[in-house]
């Protein structure tokens, strides 16, 4: 099927630049794509290879069937199959990868709530480990990073550790990119490919409904919008009525959860927002159901909205807070920018560059745009300084399912050329959160980031951890922060300042005072002494708070911070 003629100007512009990129890594000897970067292992993208192929069949110019076919039997060849196992009918990340360990996880009789305890059990026998051995014996850090270590080791072992061993979102991405595939090339592809696609898409998507029914691995907002349009569209497809009937109930459920405040538990990430949309644009266009496609329109049009009244349009970004991110800058990691070059037109092209989710952009291509018009204008001009404050109900994925959605406030100051945001009432475990935030730009166009994160010594910041709390509360010119741990670990709280043409040794840092490119912060602070340390292109202002014991009362530090008046200019 040829569509290519009917696409805009941005959507070719779009596939062609998306299946450059991934031509250019293509494993002509395996069939997939080279995920690892140059001077690392070699490992290939299982999800990446499945874009790439309905890039190939979009594009179809010669060789790029017969290329996608290659692809999506290799693709074919990476799904799990390990009936009654809790990764059944998901795919490999990576032909790379090793299999999980089999025979040794009931998961199907333990209840909902079994993985919270599981896995919190296994943090404090670790942790008491770690509290003997330094009782016993006077322990380095190095030490004490080879016993957990050793431990982990040993149960990942014997138990398939999520994100470690399996990732049972593959399941929804793979099958997400599968029925697109099936709806508009199935005329297209071999008879034989077909029905292993269709054996693929009977076991992935059982494994799915399972998992969502036994609630033992949350899903996120947009796994459980892929969820949802998977259960609809194949169950469609094979004639099923009980996954029908699910899709429906999923849909009118998601539906009740976000008209509660108008939002939803991944709120305000420019990550997710673009997986996210790109999930509503594909239930906008190829679900069955009325009550899914009614469900998806209400949520895409509220999701810009909300989208809307963070962005800054001089910052081409979103204010933080943000529930889940990697980046601070909207391109980096994300395909938000692909949406609005989308919805905008050629002047915004430079938000479409390529990033590390450019695989998606044909899909995005495919499924298009659906900005309601009465909000471009936020996209194109500053709607002038304002204030901004959002609730919505978040998800902890290590958390008892009882107790995994916390009713956080989301705040935000948005001006032309500076934005502070704050979170409070988050009690998320995951590195992902940003509850406090700074962007801003000076006199000379360059844009710096601020944002608060925690990690323990020798670790990395996107680490999950019990135990912290991050609170903070946005206002004009203003960002305080409340933060408290507790447990065995030594923990860092710090401040990582980024921009492109940051000079770290330029800053100058005091405990009451950060003069930074185009900005002084006052600080009052009730914290320890804090040291800087100096990276390329970014800064760290660290404050260390020293381990308890298990279970130990949690330590406090506070900061208010107060952007000087006149530093912006």
């Amino acid at each position: 099927m040829n569509i290519l003629p009917n696409m805009t100007e941005q959507q070719h512009h779009l596939i062609e630049q998306s299946l450059v990129h991934l031509d250019a890594h293509y494993d002509h000897e395996i069939s997939l794509i080279r995920q690892s970067a140059e001077h690392e292992p070699l490992r290939h993208s299982t999800r990446s290879s499945a874009h790439y192929a309905l890039g190939l069949l979009i594009r179809n110019q010669e060789g790029d069937l017969q290329r996608a076919i290659d692809i999506l039997h290799e693709v074919l060849k990476l799904q799990l199959d390990a009936e009654d196992e809790i990764f059944d009918g998901t795919f490999l990340t990576s032909p790379q990868g090793k299999q999980p360990p089999k025979g040794n996880y009931p998961w199907k009789t333990l209840g909902a709530g079994h993985s919270y305890f599981l896995d919190t059990s296994l943090e404090k026998i670790a942790d008491e480990m770690l509290f003997r051995a330094r009782a016993e014996r006077t322990l380095t850090r190095e030490d004490e990073q080879a016993v957990k270590r050793s431990f982990w080791d040993a149960v990942h072992t014997v138990l398939p550790p999520v994100w470690k061993s399996y990732d049972p979102n593959w399941r929804e991405f793979i099958s997400s990119c599968f029925a697109v595939i099936l709806e508009h090339f199935e005329a297209d592809l071999p008879t034989e490919l077909v029905r292993k696609m269709d054996h693929a898409m009977l076991k992935a998507v059982q494994g799915s409904i399972d998992r969502r029914l036994s609630d033992a691995v949350p899903m996120n907002t947009n796994i459980e919008l892929m969820h949802i349009f998977i259960a609809d569209y194949f169950g469609h497809r094979y004639g099923t009525s009980e996954w029908k009937a699910h899709g429906d109930r999923e849909a009118e459920r998601f539906l009740a959860g976000y008209r509660e405040f108008g939002t939803f538990a991944e709120f305000n990430s420019t990550t997710y927002y673009g997986v996210d949309l790109t999930v509503l644009g594909m239930i906008r266009s190829w679900s069955r159901s009325a009550k899914v496609v009614d469900m998806g329109r209400e949520v895409e049009q509220g999701l810009w909205e909300n989208i809307a009244a963070f962005y800054n349009s001089n910052l081409e970004n979103l204010a933080g807070p943000f529930s889940r991110a990697y980046a601070m800058e909207m391109t980096e990691h994300s395909s938000m920018g692909v949406f609005l070059y989308l919805a905008l037109g050629e002047p915004y092209r430079h938000l479409a560059d390529l990033n590390c989710e450019s695989s998606h952009d044909a899909l995005i291509a495919l499924a298009g745009v659906n900005v309601p018009q009465h909000l471009i204008q936020a996209f194109t001009s500053h709607q002038g300084d304002r204030m901004v404050v959002r609730q919505f109900r978040e998800l902890i994925e290590r958390n008892h399912p009882a107790a995994n959605s916390y009713l956080c406030t989301a705040s935000a100051w948005i001006e032309e050329k500076l934005m502070i945001g704050g979170l409070s009432g988050s009690r998320n475990t995951s590195g992902q959160l940003h509850p406090a935030t700074i962007h801003w730009m000076d006199s000379s166009g360059e844009k710096y980031y601020l944002r608060l994160l925690r990690r323990e010594i020798g670790d990395h910041w996107s680490t999950h951890y019990r135990g912290v709390v991050m609170d903070a509360k946005a206002s004009e010119g203003k960002l305080e922060i409340e933060v408290t741990l507790a447990g065995l670990h030594d923990m860092e709280v710090l401040f990582e300042v980024s921009g492109r043409n940051l000079d770290p040794h330029s800053a100058v840092i005091s405990p009451d005072q950060w003069s930074l490119p185009g900005l002084d912060i006052m600080v009052v602070a009730q914290a320890p002494e804090p040291r800087v340390e100096a990276r390329e292109d970014s800064m760290e202002i660290v404050y260390f708070s020293p381990g308890g014991v298990p279970d130990g009362e949690g330590r406090t530090m506070t900061f208010k911070l107060h952007i000087k008046e006149g530093s912006l200019l």
